[in-house]
């Protein structure tokens, strides 16, 4: 059946049509008349702070009530946040927040980086993160072959200019907002009363001359009809040129820091092994070496000064040729280098990324009680980065196969050589330096528009009623892709009467041309073509979503009105995975993953929320308030579940108020994880009991997902206390404590895996692991296994506790003005149900992990600190920003020489496991000049002191990789 990798005619249309009436609208827009500007921007601070304003939305509740201060902790990320920074993304001004986890952004690095801005609060994954658009949600992005971005919104779509604040909400908000909201929410709050135009032009570039990036963006808004009506628009551009794929301009990337767990190592050495000169090419070169057993094991085929292939003896790294991630010597990687022996690490630190965006709005007021909106929002975001260079025998697969007759191994080898080759032919440990890493290119676009009605009757009572309509396109495409099989065809090359072919009838019949690779790859164009490829694959979401909201104060009590809020919502979500035969066989080296025809799931839910003032200007209080919610929900796929907040404020004397939270918030399992493929899987998992044979018949065994997941259930705990002193008005406090706790978390993990979790220490446990496997006469005891489920399953917990900390504080001094921001996070504990084991029965504590380097969960600083301070004085202005990552360990399920625990015998042990503190020092400078000031000239340096991050720095979630980088540009305000 011929895979269809583009949507309909039909449907192109109908995209097209859209464009063109965003792009209009937009046109339109900016053609208004000019007025002055306003420009609204808010400093993170806590949310009293920002329900000052009359008619702010406050995030953590559905009730607009002027002067309310909802209990549920809430950090407020405006323009002035973004524009001190000189920062251009959305999604990057949000990581600068200490509560988030930035493993998912272009700034993380690593192979595979999509380029994909995914939220993260809590360090609870991006799918436990629900982001909005004016309290309206956006369509999810489904790279095909990338699981990390299922269920999630990439942050690249929402243009800054016309983005008046980010709210994140620091709490379980499902019982407001729905599934997903288990860490919290984020709320972009569009400008759209914006008047004027304003906008700017940036440059930015590393003192290492890459990660050019090229910015721009303007954005306008205007009344009309008398002021009935109003319009805004906004557009950017942005091109990041990124980093190369070998990190060689870094003297820590020449450094090769990596971290590798060493088998055959020798006496007293730890198990995993860090430290410099470490790279993937234990086992493996350039030219491929020999890891047959026997005489010739070891050599290593290289070119000759004249062209020709012959052999050298391969330096071997500390694991003696038994381990692919190996360490060298610097005198072994010298002799190898100057041996034509080529084993570069690819690291690209930064993927490219173009991207452009537009975002509008128009609303218009029939009457002082009636009026009508329409918010369009179109992105388009291309990112491209590398995967995989080949690893035949060395970590990716196993070692090529030439066979004793193959033409061009008699070339390389001499006669006595070749007597020595087993019958079976010689096992090749094979780089693939010479084809270079394959290159994946994933454009993403996404259509939104959000529409709708708002009115108000009586006294208090306002409604609304909307429709969002969303897709979002991932079309995926990954170049220089080997087809494996025809790269074994070409490879198995004969000499037949004179003249070197492939060996199979059938694959020169269908176009196969030989190949060498032994020495240094001599392929012509021909057999390029043969070998090579691109997978293909687009991935379509989309998103229908309406709303209704009513809202008011029925009657009131002593202590004041009585506020209370319903709703009700109907949301469908479809998915469709559309990828190429090889991709869906499993062909290539790097393929796109399986297909899946159009899935959805449709959802109804309604809520109600209310706010109860208890006492008021009484002894022990000026005001005590409560708030709860309770949304009722219907999954189509997973059923119903009931989501509920209680919380409450005391505010003792103005300025000193108490808050306290806690809710059920729930995370209903995504399409994906609903829906993929089931299929078999290979090879057999080991039973760990001993006697117990293991399992013959492989029908029961299975991975992909699973249409019988439920919703996970998460409980969480919130109590704070914010302070304004009265004798310094203009600072204000807050410290707030949380505790989540989800149980029936979504996960998943080979069959393998299954097993090793039922059974610690090779003793069955009857967790919920457990019902996973099937066992012979029902006995998992001596029963041989019958069947493991490696599928999606609600058998994960997770628990995590800590405390946020913020400060803001301005005052004038010197005719200027000082503003300082503290945001700071304390993890107190961070802890997963799949970290228990033989070795931790009580599992492992992740708060204070920060390492990136290795396979386990990933974990969270026990610190991070943001400090920010700004001093304006005239037209000029100065800022700086001081960043702080306590120290930590790499993995803190091993154990370094310092700590209690290690033992050099033991797979725990480590060399070092130390990570130290961290600080980073960002400096920018402005001028404002002009009429009304109305032009800005702005210079940053992010990174001052030029820190390198700890290392291996193979990804990072909060290390900067880039060094020091210079930022500058004109902005300007009509």
């Amino acid at each position: 059946m011929k895979v269809q990798l583009s949507s309909s005619d039909s449907a192109s249309r109908i995209s097209k049509a859209i464009r063109l009436a965003l792009l209009a609208g937009v046109s339109i827009a900016m053609m208004g008349g000019s007025a002055h500007a306003q420009d609204t921007a808010s400093a993170a601070a806590d949310e009293a702070e920002q329900s000052e304003e009359a008619g702010i939305v406050v995030t953590a509740t559905r009730i607009e009530r002027n002067g309310y201060t909802a209990p549920t902790p809430t950090t407020v990320v405006g323009q002035d946040f973004i524009q001190q920074r000189a920062i251009n993304n959305i999604g990057d001004a949000l990581n600068k927040v200490p509560s988030f986890r930035a493993a998912v952004s272009p700034s993380a690095g690593g192979l595979g980086n999509t380029g994909a801005f995914l939220a993260d609060l809590r360090g609870l994954g991006p799918a436990r993160t629900l982001v909005l658009l004016d309290r309206a949600r956006l369509p999810q992005t489904m790279i095909p072959g990338v699981s990390t971005s299922a269920g999630t919104t990439d942050l690249n779509v929402i243009p800054t200019g016309l983005i008046k604040n980010s709210d994140v909400v620091t709490g379980g908000a499902s019982a407001a907002y729905g599934s997903d909201a288990v860490a919290g929410v984020i709320n972009l709050q569009m400008d759209d009363r914006f008047e004027g135009i304003k906008g700017s032009v940036q440059y930015r570039e590393t003192r290492y001359h890459d990660a050019k990036n090229k910015f721009a963006s303007i954005a306008g808004g205007t009344s009309f009809a008398d002021g009935r009506g109003h319009i805004v628009a906004g557009f950017e551009y942005n091109d990041d040129g990124g980093t190369a794929y070998y990190n060689n301009v870094r003297e820590w990337g020449r450094d090769a820091w990596n971290i590798a767990v060493i088998t055959n190592r020798p006496a007293g050495t730890p198990a995993n092994v860090l430290g410099p000169y470490g790279n993937y090419f234990g086992t493996a070169s350039s030219g491929g070496v020999i890891l047959t057993a026997g005489a010739l094991q070891g050599l290593a085929f290289v070119p000759t000064a004249s062209g020709g292939v012959t052999t050298t003896t391969f330096n071997r790294g500390l694991s003696n040729l038994t381990a692919s991630l190996d360490f060298f010597t610097p005198t072994s990687l010298a002799a190898n280098a100057a041996a034509g022996i080529v084993n570069l690490n690819t690291q690209q630190l930064r993927p490219a990324q173009k991207r452009y965006n537009g975002m509008g709005k128009l609303t218009f007021d029939f009457s002082d009680n009636l009026s009508f909106y329409l918010a369009p929002l179109y992105s388009n975001v291309t990112n491209t980065g590398i995967i995989l260079i080949r690893r035949d025998g060395a970590g990716a697969g196993p070692g090529l196969t030439i066979a004793r007759d193959n033409a061009f191994l008699a070339q390389a080898l001499t006669p006595a050589q070749l007597a020595l080759v087993p019958a079976g032919g010689l096992s090749i440990g094979y780089s693939g330096q010479d084809f270079g890493p394959n290159v994946r290119k994933v454009q993403n676009e996404l259509i939104r528009i959000q529409t709708g009605l708002r009115g108000k009757f009586g006294d208090t009572w306002k409604w609304d009623a909307s429709y969002v309509y969303g897709q979002n396109t991932s079309n995926v495409s990954i170049s220089n892709n080997f087809n494996n099989g025809n790269f074994r065809n070409a490879l198995d090359a004969v000499s037949v009467g004179g003249q070197i072919v492939c060996r199979s009838a059938a694959a020169v019949a269908a176009g196969c041309v030989p190949i060498n690779i032994l020495g240094k790859a001599n392929a012509s164009d021909a057999a390029r073509s043969y070998i090579l490829g691109t997978a293909k694959g687009t991935g379509l979401t989309k998103l229908h979503d309406l709303a209704a909201n009513l809202q008011g104060e029925p009657f009131s009590t002593w202590a004041g009105p009585v506020s209370i809020g319903v709703g009700v919502e109907y949301r469908k979500e479809s998915i469709k995975l559309d990828t190429d035969a090889l991709s869906q066989s499993n062909s290539w080296l790097t393929g796109t993953g399986a297909t899946l025809a159009t899935v959805s799931q449709n959802v109804k839910e309604a809520y109600l929320e209310t706010i109860i003032p208890l006492a008021q200007d009484i002894a022990i209080a000026k005001k005590i308030e409560f708030n709860g919610a309770i949304r009722a929900t219907d999954y189509s796929t997973s059923g119903g579940v009931t989501t509920w907040k209680v919380g409450g404020t005391w505010e003792v004397v103005d300025g000193l108020m108490f808050r306290a939270t806690r809710s059920r918030d729930i995370r209903a399992p995504n399409l994906i994880e609903l829906f993929t493929p089931q299929a078999q899987s290979l090879p057999l998992p080991a039973d760990p009991r001993v006697g117990v044979a293991r399992p013959t018949n492989n029908a029961g065994f299975i991975v992909g997902g699973n249409p019988n997941l439920k919703p996970e259930k998460a409980i969480t705990q919130t109590i704070g206390v914010s302070y304004q002193p009265s004798f310094l008005n203009r600072l204000r406090l807050s410290v707030d404590y949380y505790n989540i706790s989800i149980k029936g978390a979504i996960t998943s993990t080979g069959t393998q895996g299954v097993v090793n979790n039922c059974f610690i220490g090779g003793v069955y446990t009857g967790n919920s692991w457990c019902s996973l496997i099937t066992f012979a006469n029902n006995d998992p005891v001596a029963g041989q296994m019958t069947g493991a489920q490696g599928i999606t399953a609600n058998v994960a917990e997770f628990k995590t506790k800590g405390l946020d900390f913020q400060a803001s504080y301005r005052q004038p001094i010197a005719s200027g003005t000082l503003s300082m921001n503290l945001l700071a996070t304390h993890v107190i504990a961070f802890r997963s149900s799949t970290d228990i084991s033989t070795l931790f029965p009580t599992g492992i504590d992740r708060a204070g992990q920060t390492g990136a380097a290795f396979g386990g969960p990933a974990g969270l600083p026990k610190w991070l600190v943001n400090l920010t301070m700004d001093y304006e004085i005239g037209g000029f202005g100065l800022n700086t920003n001081f960043r702080w990552v306590s120290k930590s360990h790499q993995n803190n399920g091993l154990f370094g020489p310092d700590q209690a625990g290690y033992n050099t015998a033991l797979a725990t042990s480590i060399t070092d496991n130390n990570i130290p503190a961290v600080a980073y020092v960002d400096l920018g400078l402005r001028y404002n000049f002009g009429p009304d000031k109305r032009f800005q000239v702005y210079f940053n340096v992010d990174n001052l002191f030029d820190k390198d991050p700890p290392l291996p720095a193979n990804g990072s979630a909060y290390y900067d990789l880039m060094g020091r980088t210079y930022k500058g540009g004109v902005r300007f305000r009509f």
